[in-house]
């Protein structure tokens, strides 16, 4: 089974403001459980809509 995390969009986001430094390490923290337990296969991220649609 395959999972994806989608995280909604908001202006910050699309502004390229990037979320705080509190998040992110739970986010690796997340990544390094999911990786440990084999079943991490990507971890990289996606353009916000505005660098697509430019």
């Amino acid at each position: 089974m395959r999972f994806m995390i989608i995280v909604k969009a908001t202006r910050e986001s699309e502004a390229g403001v990037m979320p705080a430094d509190a998040l992110i390490a739970q986010m690796g923290k997340y990544h390094e459980e999911l990786a440990k337990a084999g079943m991490l296969l990507d971890a990289s991220g996606l353009q916000r809509s505005a660098s697509v649609l430019s």
